[in-house]
């Protein structure tokens, strides 16, 4: 048996929002999220997902080309101004980075 090698680095995102802003949250992320794609090439795609039951929880998500490219992404000074508005919209929020262990396809 191999092991399984690692894959693809993404970046999670697992936001609650402050009940009644969850539009202007959305404007807000899909613009600075719109900025990222312009903006850092070893970003792919970025996905945002909202629970069906709970409309203020969120889940954004991006496969990056490396922990680096995101390290640098974070550092930014806009990703730290937007961090920080879309802070003040939320109840929480929950960076995180993960790595792909395995894959299924159709």
């Amino acid at each position: 048996m191999s092991m399984i090698q690692e894959g693809v680095v993404f970046d999670f995102g697992y936001w609650t929002v402050k009940p009644g802003l969850e539009d202007l949250f959305l404007e807000k992320w899909q613009n600075f999220a719109q900025w990222t794609l312009n903006h850092f090439k070893g970003i792919r795609w970025i996905y945002m997902v909202r629970d069906q039951e709970r409309g203020n929880e969120f889940i954004s998500f991006a496969p990056w080309d490396s922990p680096e490219s995101i390290a640098e992404w974070r550092r930014s000074s806009k990703y730290i101004a937007v961090f920080d508005e879309l802070n003040n919209l939320c109840e929480g929020i929950e960076p995180v980075n993960m790595v792909e262990v395995t894959h299924v396809k159709r």
